[in-house]
């Protein structure tokens, strides 16, 4: 069975160890703000856009594995190609492709030299607006995981001029500058929108039942080791088992229960990846008192156990 789109569903966000242990030392990915910034270090504003040349090439054109704090992406390729790898996933791009990012993922780019296109980062209180907040609702409603998506001609040559005057403002101190950039990235994200396959709603579902099905995304992520119930769940966002259950597969195609084992499949994979700890102890610090039960689960969900999963991963490593 396929899990990667349930992993890239989850963020990045850190969760509190069980209270009868401590996690394993683990040598995480860097968390920035801009790739090689630190949160905060520069006084970057809620919204950056940048060309791939500018930072990429300071890089050999290669950025290495890291997450945002706070921060969606968007990325676009206008000329060369790059290839993305997002946790487990590699995905090629070539010109046209806009890849989406959402706040937290952990992901690196190998870009052919001289690769023309954007990098248009959101921090996630500016989408929090009132000119913001429909469009918001729309966009991720659609788009809960780590997204490719390609561009026709049409709209390839509308995205390039949105994202040019996006840059182009973004530079410049004109009056209304802050006004154009909210406009322009609101038009950017409708047009991005528009090229997501549209779910179909139903008359059964409330009409915030995208905020809920992200209220349930980041109540999994600070309560996966605590291992709830898909009725605990849906107690603490007071709906039903049966609304839970249609609203995830309304947005993201999957039962609330899958869900929940893809987000502890995830850490133990990064736990696997990038922690010394044996295997036993990781299953321990996720919530299994049996590391055998752990080690079939994994097994089930990845198709591997957890020691070929990180031989694997390392040789994959050593690789790149």
């Amino acid at each position: 069975m396929d899990y990667s789109g349930q992993l890239l569903y989850f963020s990045l966000m850190r969760t509190s160890p069980p209270s009868h242990s401590h996690r394993p030392q683990v040598d995480q990915p860097e968390i920035y703000a801009l790739y090689g910034e630190q949160p905060g270090e520069f006084g970057i504003e809620d919204l950056h856009i940048e060309d791939i040349d500018a930072r990429a090439r300071l890089h050999d054109w290669k950025i290495l594995p890291h997450a945002h704090s706070g921060i969606m992406q968007l990325i676009y390729i206008s000329e060369g190609g790059a290839e993305a790898k997002t946790e487990d996933r590699i995905t090629p791009l070539r010109s046209g492709d806009l890849v989406f990012i959402p706040e937290g993922v952990i992901h690196s780019f190998d870009f052919q030299d001289g690769t023309i296109g954007w990098v248009l980062s959101i921090d996630s209180p500016f989408l929090n607006t009132p000119h913001f907040r429909s469009v918001k609702d729309m966009f991720l409603g659609r788009i809960f995981s780590v997204s490719k998506i390609v561009l026709n001609a049409n709209r390839k040559q509308e995205a390039e001029t949105l994202f040019d005057r996006l840059h182009n403002e973004f530079l410049g101190s004109n009056e209304g500058r802050r006004a154009m950039l909210e406009s322009l990235t609101q038009a950017l994200l409708i047009l991005t929108m528009r090229e997501i396959p549209r779910m179909k709603e139903t008359d059964a579902e409330p009409a915030n039942s995208a905020q809920v099905a992200t209220a349930y995304r980041n109540l999994i992520n600070n309560k996966f080791c605590d291992h709830w119930t898909v009725a605990d769940y849906a107690n603490a966002l007071s709906i039903s088992q049966s609304q839970l259950t249609r609203i995830c597969r309304l947005h993201v195609g999957k039962s609330p229960a899958a869900l929940i084992h893809a987000r502890v499949l995830l850490e133990a994979q990064r736990m696997l990846r990038y922690a010394e700890a044996p295997a036993a102890q990781i299953a321990f610090e996720l919530g299994f008192q049996d590391p055998a039960y752990f080690s079939r689960f994994f097994k089930r969900l990845a198709g591997v156990t957890p020691r070929q999963y990180r031989l694997h991963s390392r040789h994959r490593n050593l690789q790149t």
